[in-house]
């Protein structure tokens, strides 16, 4: 098939590849009698190959020596390296691997990857492979449902790539080794500054690259590039103390640069007199009179007391960046300038803030701790917190629309103005954005005892795993957003949390920890005596007992239906549906056909008829249901008629994979009534939209397709 996208929509009469010894020619125009859409589906794989490592600073400076290693050790013909660059924290290990992969740029052909660790929150290298399978072109809805296969999609999709591999926070080897590409030439860099990465030495190709201090030129250079000003002028006594109290640390010299900056000609006097009168408690990095706590104090100090409070609530903040809601709540524009004038703090277009260097964050941490009590330190927080589920609030509505939640949105969010306008592609994308912050305020929300809030953000929060699955960040958000509602007295909470959380479990193969929670939501809506939420709940029950328990699931589903269909709530409507056609699903699988055929039918009507609107996707999916019921009921000239309507509906929407799964079940009816040519059309249509999404499902069915060419076609 063609890969010009200006041919969408054409007819096509190849398959690529070696079938049967050739090219396996089709015929050269197909009766599309039905108004098909046959061709190139109307979703392109990435162009370009990922490039997800920032640039590094403008001013980078030094470890020439350490990149030219770098080079040294790559074979373009040789298995992937491994380097660790170990070094105190502050030293430049994060600029020197974003500078490594601006310099050799060329090199990598196969594109970049990066990963951040966090303890407590991005801890499991699945979380990595699912990023970064779906930087190399796995889409959503195409990753396996299994993460135990993730790694060796990700082996398979690197085999032929050179690849540059970035890892930062990692502290235990097998957070890397599940990391390493297998495409000649690639290279794994790591950065270490303390963890016991030790073991990763015994991997053939790792080595290990101690970083040093910047020399005392390249340490002047970035002082002056930081002034932003020729500094031959100054007190050549007092700049030699300046950087020798840096001891060489990038970050300490961005700080010194940026007061001398601030402070202007001549007066490197006055921030030396104020440096050697400083005594901190931040001894970490440095000695007794040379460290970082002395550079970050004399900065703080000159802080006006807005700008501190804001340095201090921002230590607080539990997410690597704090959204421009939350900064509002606590302080003026004027604070946020001066913060990011000193280079303490930097923001993005959006208005978010985050630390320069996650040793800033420490020392606000300190400062709060110091100079707060805990009673104050916590109404900040809160502060930032309710602002922050405002919109959060406001950004969950517009992803999913009127749907069953717990949280209050209508009291929530009164008299607030949404700052999505109603944008639903706009909320998606901050909630992306998002991403690990949502995980972080859950979480800390949850240790500080703070479990109203902990399981509102948890359930809105849910928003965004149902539509991204990312799998570990919802069992953590899920778990500690439900034992806060079990905390907080809030059954119906507890419950509508424990059942969504059963998802990621059961998708992680943690089947007992699935059951112990779906289980105990099963036990709690008893209580609560809620139609609606009753209803969702066996829901999700029943999808947790199909794998185990076809009529048990079926019998769940029954109960679902019922509590939808007794319940006042409009959104009944559809919770009803869903559960009809997850029940014809299961009926289906049973081997109770007539039943099963009968509840798709009334499912997808149902769906259709929403008294918000048709759900137009979950109505195709519905009708590609019925379609395959039909087919194992023996009706093959229903199934071939359904599932052409599935699969126009479908393509319509822009649900590529569910029509691709439509496509491969329309190929096995036409096969069954012998319409062969059409059949391998409708296979060679489901493998260009797998293989465009990036779905290992495209090496089968191009597997099946060889052996039908082989075959002749039969």
């Amino acid at each position: 098939m063609s890969a010009d996208p200006s041919r969408t929509g054409s007819t096509s009469n190849t398959i690529g590849g070696d079938v049967n010894g050739g090219q396996f020619v089709m015929a050269e125009r197909m009766r599309d009698v039905h108004h098909h859409y046959y061709g190139e589906p109307p979703v392109q794989s990435p162009s370009q190959s990922p490039m997800q490592v920032e640039a590094p600073p403008s001013d980078f400076v030094n470890h020439d020596e350490t990149l030219a290693w770098i080079r040294q050790n790559l074979d373009p013909d040789g298995p992937p390296v491994v380097v660790i660059c170990s070094g105190t924290r502050g030293i430049g290990k994060s600029a020197l691997l974003c500078q490594a992969a601006y310099a050799m740029e060329e090199y990598f052909t196969g594109g970049q990857l990066t990963f951040e660790y966090a303890r407590g929150a991005r801890e499991d290298s699945d979380a990595a492979l699912q990023q970064f399978l779906r930087a190399l072109g796995v889409h959503r809805d195409a990753l396996p449902d299994d993460p135990r296969t993730w790694s060796g999609e990700y082996r398979t999709r690197t085999r032929d790539k050179r690849m540059l591999v970035v890892v930062e926070g990692a502290w235990e080897p097998a957070q890397v080794r599940g990391l390493i590409p297998t495409g000649r030439g690639s290279l794994v860099l790591v950065s270490g500054d303390g963890p016991d990465l030790g073991e990763l030495e015994l991997h053939p190709g790792a080595r290990v690259r101690d970083l040093e201090p910047l020399d005392p030129r390249a340490a002047h250079d970035l002082l002056q590039n930081r002034a932003r000003r020729n500094l031959d002028s100054e007190d050549r006594a007092s700049l030699d103390e300046l950087t020798g109290v840096c001891g060489g640390l990038p970050l300490a010299l961005v700080l010194v640069g940026a007061q001398l900056c601030r402070e202007g000609q001549g007066s490197a006097r006055s921030l030396a007199a104020k440096v050697r009168g400083t005594q901190g408690a931040l001894k970490a990095i440095g000695d007794k009179g040379n460290n970082l706590d002395v550079l970050f104090r004399t900065t703080y100090q000159d802080l006006s007391p807005d700008a501190a409070a804001l340095y201090r609530a921002l230590g607080s903040w539990p997410g690597p960046h704090c959204d421009a809601s939350a900064v509002r709540a606590v302080t003026s524009d004027g604070a946020v300038t001066e913060l990011v004038t000193a280079n303490l703090v930097e923001s993005d277009s959006a208005g978010s803030l985050r630390f320069r260097h996650d040793l800033l964050r420490t020392h606000a941490g300190e400062r709060a701790r110091a100079e707060d009590g805990a009673a104050d330190r916590t109404r900040t927080l809160t502060r930032m917190l309710d602002a922050y589920l405002v919109v959060l609030g406001f950004a969950e509505r517009a992803a999913r629309g009127e749907r069953l939640r717990i949280v209050d949105l209508d009291t929530l969010l009164a008299d607030a103005e949404d700052p999505f306008g109603g944008d639903r592609d706009a909320a998606r994308q901050w909630l992306t954005r998002e991403r690990p912050t949502l995980l972080a305020v859950v979480l800390h929300s949850a240790d500080l005892g703070l479990y109203e809030h902990a399981w509102k953000l948890a359930e809105l929060s849910t928003s965004l795993y149902l539509d991204q699955r990312y799998l570990h960040d919802w069992r953590s958000s899920g778990e500690a957003g439900t034992d806060a509602a079990r905390l907080a007295g809030n059954a119906a909470a507890e419950a509508r949390l424990a059942s969504l959380v059963s998802r990621p479990l059961t998708d992680l193969g943690l089947a007992e920890s699935a059951a112990e929670r779906i289980e105990r939501a099963v036990d709690l809506v008893e209580q609560v005596g809620d139609a609606l939420l009753s209803g969702s709940v066996w829901e999700f029950y029943g999808r947790h007992l199909e794998a185990r328990d076809l009529p048990a699931a079926i019998a769940a589903y029954d109960r679902s239906v019922r509590y939808n269909e007794d319940s006042d709530d409009p959104s009944a409507v559809r919770g009803a549906a869903l559960s009809v056609l997850f029940r014809g699903a299961a009926r289906s699988r049973a081997g109770e056909h007539e039943a099963a055929v009968a509840d798709l039918r009334g499912a997808r009507a149902r769906l259709l008829g929403l008294p918000e609107g048709p759900d137009r996707r979950m109505a195709a999916r519905a009708c590609a249901a019925l379609g395959r019921a039909q087919a194992e009921a023996g009706e093959p000239d229903s199934a071939l008629w359904t599932l052409r309507t599935a699969e126009s509906e479908l393509a319509e929407g822009g649900w590529h994979y569910y029509r691709a799964e439509a496509c491969e079940q329309l190929a096995g009816v036409l096969e069954e009534l012998q319409q062969h040519e059409e059949a391998c059309h409708r296979l060679q249509e489901a493998e260009q939209i797998y293989r465009t999404l990036g779905s290992p499902r495209s090496r089968e069915v191009m597997d099946r397709l060889r052996t039908w060419g082989r075959s002749g076609g039969r």
